[in-house]
């Protein structure tokens, strides 16, 4: 009964919360007209960032992972019925069919999925948060500066072709500042050593969404970020 009480009010925190953001989004959709690609990126901030305050606002990790489940099981069959409504298709971006209701059912239970391993099992709430943070704001920041500014396409053999040399630097830097950022705010480390922790994560996921398929990005590169943070972790307590 306590977890069920504290899964209502993290999702009473979620819906608060993302009230605003709708609200925000459809004032710029349809007034300021920003770019397509920019919008898309919105979107994934507003997910990762409901993810992050709904984790904070959790008192156990059961809580969170329940959270992350149940908003799934009501967001999906949301976006089922209203796939079909004439607004839906000018509102949201989308590269292929479904994809933004089948994008969100991997992130949330993709996300409850590393709660459970990284708070459940290894007591890492701090680990949740900074996965998700690094993910989200690197893949917006690769798409945000390497589609504008790119100017350097990455040739490597297995990758599309379409990613820059630009946006891939821009991941790896604001994916690393972004786990600092939440690393200082949950944890007891300096910025020294949370970058060196947060270093091979942050560069194996940039990696990763290199040459990850854009459908599958949203479950390789948080889940490749938490595992290395994991390992950096027990390595890193190992030296202290």
């Amino acid at each position: 009964m306590a977890v069920l009480m504290q899964v209502l009010h993290c999702f009473a925190a979620m819906v608060l919360f993302l009230i605003p953001c709708v609200i925000v989004g459809l004032l710029l959709r349809w007034l300021a007209k920003v770019p397509d690609f920019v919008f898309r990126k919105l979107l994934h901030i507003v997910a990762f960032s409901c993810l992050t305050f709904m984790t904070c606002r959790a008192e156990s990790w059961q809580a969170a992972a329940l959270t992350s489940v149940v908003i799934a099981l009501v967001i999906y069959p949301l976006l089922v019925l209203c796939e079909g409504m004439e607004w839906y298709a000018g509102f949201f971006v989308q590269k292929s069919p479904h994809e933004v209701r089948r994008s969100l059912l991997m992130l949330f239970l993709t996300y409850a999925a590393l709660v459970f391993v990284a708070w459940g099992l290894f007591g890492r709430a701090d680990l949740c948060i900074a996965s998700v943070l690094m993910w989200g704001v690197g893949d917006a920041a690769a798409a945000l500066i390497g589609i504008p500014l790119g100017r350097h396409k990455i040739r490597l053999p297995r990758t599309d072709g379409r990613k820059s040399w630009e946006g891939s630097i821009a991941m790896l830097v604001c994916s690393l500042a972004a786990g600092c950022i939440a690393f200082l705010l949950c944890g007891e480390l300096s910025v020294k050593s949370a970058a060196l922790l947060l270093l091979p994560g942050a560069l194996l996921g940039t990696v990763t969404e290199l040459y990850s398929p854009s459908e599958i990005d949203t479950v390789s590169v948080p889940v490749v970020i938490v595992s290395v943070q994991l390992i950096g972790s027990a390595v890193f307590a190992g030296m202290l």
